[in-house]
């Protein structure tokens, strides 16, 4: 869930073939998409292509599959499980991600997306993004200005 921003049960879903993506398949909340894990080398040094995962039942809704996922995981961690899908989507902020891209590797629309998401994003994360952004070499630089009047071109 850290690494690729899955729901907690989309993990038993999945198609391991193009590893480290990892394709999420039909029978989950939003369906079949392919997902590329935000940090490449989790995916690796975690193992998640021999993934170990919790002993749940399968055969109902995936409400309720990730109802136990959150409660057999929530004694083992300082977190709320699905706090691993929010951190996600803020990481792929920070790697300077598309919003669309990140939206559709969430399984969701954009509009959802910034939504949802938009809260968990905190001032010090909104500065590493600025300072990402306006330090880029490549950035646009500010006009010319011609005369002293300030007037740009």
């Amino acid at each position: 869930m850290a690494c690729y921003g899955l729901r907690n049960h989309e993990v038993f879903y999945l198609n391991l073939e193009l590893f480290p993506v990892v394709r999420v398949l039909e029978d989950t909340k939003t369906g079949y998409r392919e997902v590329w894990p935000c940090y490449p080398e989790w995916a690796n040094e975690w193992g998640l292509d021999c993934r170990q995962l919790p002993p749940v039942t399968l055969d109902r809704p995936n409400q309720k599959i990730g109802h136990s996922v959150t409660k057999y995981l929530s004694p083992k961690l300082p977190f709320a499980p699905y706090d691993l899908r929010h951190a996600w989507a803020v990481r792929t902020l920070l790697f300077g991600w598309p919003v669309e891209l990140s939206a559709r590797q969430m399984g969701h629309s954009v509009e959802v997306h910034t939504r949802t998401y938009q809260r968990w994003i905190t001032r010090q994360q909104t500065q590493q993004v600025y300072d990402l952004l306006v330090n880029r070499s490549d950035r646009p630089r500010p006009p010319m200005h011609d005369n002293e009047n300030g007037e740009g071109r």
